[in-house]
């Protein structure tokens, strides 16, 4: 009997480790289908999930002792293993990454919602580059994918079925819930990734926002169509300045929303507009509205 449970769990792993990588790539071969990925850019989008997977599921064990001892580790998963997670994987398989406006991050202390544009499953890991608390409002669907669901659960995100109203309120009750503790609200208001169009935003980021009487501070994620293409690794290992120097993801931090400027009948709405205009003024002129 433990013959055959040690065999299920091995193929299970082995199953998890081809096919969530396998989606992963299909879905990044939409998201830059105006560049194309080509057979090594699939081949890095692969390994980088994989190994997303493994060091998030060997953080997930070695954090699962201490909640067991009735200690909290949501800021151990977020601002450590998280932090540590995301910049290493962007530094192996994406390259250097530029911050601009980093100042502009407050660090007082209060919760803010953060909203940004979405390219792709590199932005996740590149925001840690921001290096400030914060939980992702994120589906989930997530919580099936071998250690970055475990981590995720560990770390306290807030996780949304997108379908029943109580989930809806589930979500407010968490939002609200660490906003109080300090933390950011990081979400995509766009919903699903795209490089080259303006998707509208969505308002669950600017109910939270007008609902809990909070800024909202809005980033924009710029990504090179060659992010996949190049193998920038090597640069680090051999000293190939160019590789160092030229970024392929720029963050850029703008000035921070005053929820105060937002009152009365449509504030929501109007800061969403708001919102989708500042993140979009600095991505070029390829991004054309739908």
């Amino acid at each position: 009997m433990l013959d055959y449970i040690v065999t299920g769990i091995k193929g299970f792993a082995i199953l998890s480790l081809v096919l969530c990588p396998a989606v992963a790539v299909k879905q990044e071969m939409k998201a830059f289908r105006d560049v194309g990925l080509g057979p090594f850019g699939m081949i890095k989008v692969f390994v980088f999930i994989q190994a997303w997977m493994i060091l998030s599921l060997l953080s997930s064990i070695i954090m699962l002792p201490l909640l067991l001892l009735g200690q909290d580790v949501t800021r151990l998963g977020n601002g450590k293993f998280e932090y540590w997670i995301g910049t290493v994987c962007a530094a192996i398989f994406i390259g250097p990454v530029e911050l601009r406006g980093l100042e502009k991050v407050p660090r007082d202390g209060k919760g803010r919602v953060f909203v940004m544009n979405h390219q792709s499953q590199a932005d996740i890991c590149i925001l840690y580059y921001l290096h400030t608390i914060f939980v992702w409002i994120s589906k989930k669907s997530v919580t099936y994918i071998p250690g970055v669901g475990q981590i995720m659960q560990l770390s306290g995100h807030i996780l949304l079925e997108r379908k029943g109203k109580s989930s809806i309120k589930a979500m407010y009750a968490a939002a609200k819930d660490r906003l109080s503790q300090g933390k950011n609200i990081f979400i995509f208001p766009q919903g699903t990734r795209e490089r080259t169009k303006v998707l509208p935003f969505k308002h669950g980021a600017f109910s939270i926002a007008v609902t809990e009487q909070v800024d909202v501070v809005p980033v924009s994620i710029h990504l090179e169509g060659s992010t996949w293409k190049k193998f920038f690794f090597y640069g680090y290992l051999f000293g190939r300045e160019e590789a160092k120097k030229t970024p392929q993801a720029i963050i850029t931090v703008h000035d921070t929303m005053n929820i105060k400027d937002y009152k009365g009948e449509g504030a929501k709405e109007k800061m969403m507009e708001d919102a989708q205009k500042v993140v979009y003024s600095v991505l070029g002129e390829n991004k054309k509205s739908n």
